[in-house]
């Protein structure tokens, strides 16, 4: 009986220390290349302890990367704010976001950069007839209520094209027509209708912006097979050829003293000949000229275009402070595309990529440029403006 206990003692002894060897083993080789922990380490762990980085490490993946106390804040009041909004119910609120322009010039990404905010709504549903349409992304955020409107004031037709939303949120809309398009008294309608409403203006390279206008119609008259006047130019040069002489004449360099008379007849000549516009849509210091007198840097917040394509997060992040909205949004969050290599927003809740639409991807992916003809041709044409407008903000952009 001695005998049979001492062997099965032993045969524990030597099971244990083989169970131990390959322990050991295992570690060194799973547990080592990844976190650097000895034996040693392990000894000093309960099992508990070593198991459950073993569990995270090889079934799993690796453990979530530490979070700063400040994103910790920023996630618990995003949630914060989604319950105090969740099963509120929904009415219309006129909008205390509005982009007024300018087109081609990244209205659309700026306000897609927005649109996560869990304060913030957009969009509004749109006839069936429409879903289809490829420019869908600029139709539900576009109210075109200040340009194109028959009956101002009337605010029950602005709301039908709102979204619904819950006290307290942030609607937004964004039209870039308002910027520079007819009528003339775009800009005071809207201060009467929203005279608390800070607006969002966006500017660009007025050279390269004329040449993504261009564009940008011909892409229209395409998809809706369309005819007009735009059908007789097939190329950037042949349209300018036409246009540019005709508005040099027209408008010329910059005056100060004929500036807002120059500013009521671009309008007029967006009347006459809408493929004007263009051209004149860079015109901003022209523009401003309308904008001014009911708006100033105060409530109408400028953002420079260049710089939201190529690096949008501290824009974002501005805005929020110009809206008094919580900075919910980091310029952590917007990351380029790995597919497009454009600016998109990184979900923090899943790490989802929020990309552009493709119709915003058509005149920045480098297929369509400027001949060094057109890029001299359209400087002479913008130049004195262009300084009138650096003078206008006290503020340069770096376009010359």
């Amino acid at each position: 009986m001695l005998t049979l206990m001492k062997s099965l003692l032993l045969g524990v002894f030597c099971l244990s220390v083989v169970t131990l060897c390959l322990f050991n083993l295992e570690l060194r080789r799973k547990v080592l290349p990844r976190n650097q922990i000895s034996f040693d380490t392990y000894q000093s762990q309960s099992i508990a302890e070593y198991l459950l980085r073993r569990f995270q490490n090889f079934q799993y993946g690796e453990p979530p990367a530490p979070v700063s106390d400040e994103d910790k804040l920023r996630r618990e009041l995003w949630l914060k704010i989604e319950e105090q909004f969740q099963n509120k119910t929904k009415s219309c609120h006129l909008p205390k976001i509005v982009g007024i322009g300018t087109e081609k010039c990244g209205t659309f990404a700026l306000f897609d950069f927005l649109r996560p905010h869990p304060m913030i709504r957009m969009g509004r549903e749109l006839p069936p007839e429409l879903k289809d349409d490829p420019f869908v992304g600029d139709l539900e955020i576009e109210a075109h209520y200040f340009d194109q409107s028959s009956t101002f004031y009337d605010l029950k037709q602005y709301c039908a094209r709102l979204p619904l939303a819950e006290e307290g949120a942030f609607v937004a809309e964004k039209t870039p027509a308002y910027f520079s398009f007819p009528p003339l008294f775009v800009p005071m309608s809207m201060k009467k209708v929203l005279p608390h409403t800070k607006l969002l203006l966006v500017l660009c390279d007025p050279v390269k912006r004329a040449l993504s206008d261009f564009q940008h119609e011909w892409d229209l008259l395409r998809v809706h097979n369309g005819s007009g006047e735009l059908s007789r130019y097939h190329n950037f040069t042949s349209y300018l050829d036409v246009y540019l002489p005709r508005m040099t004449q027209e408008v010329g360099e910059w005056i100060e003293e004929r500036a807002t008379l120059m500013s009521y007849r671009v309008i007029k000549e967006h009347n006459r000949h809408f493929l004007n516009h263009i051209l004149t849509v860079g015109l901003y210091a022209l523009h401003l000229k309308r904008w001014f007198p009911y708006y100033d840097q105060s409530n109408l917040m400028i953002i420079d275009g260049g710089k939201l394509l190529s690096n949008p997060g501290p824009i974002i992040e501005e805005v929020q402070d110009f809206y008094d909205l919580p900075k919910l949004l980091l310029k952590e969050d917007y990351v380029r595309d790995p597919d497009t290599n454009y600016f998109c927003f990184k979900y923090w809740k899943t790490g989802e990529l929020r990309r552009l639409p493709k119709s915003k991807q058509r005149t920045r992916n480098g297929n369509a440029k400027l001949t060094d003809e057109e890029t001299v041709r359209l400087k002479s044409f913008y130049k004195t403006h262009n300084e009138a407008l650096f003078k206008m903000l006290n503020r340069t952009f770096n376009w010359i």
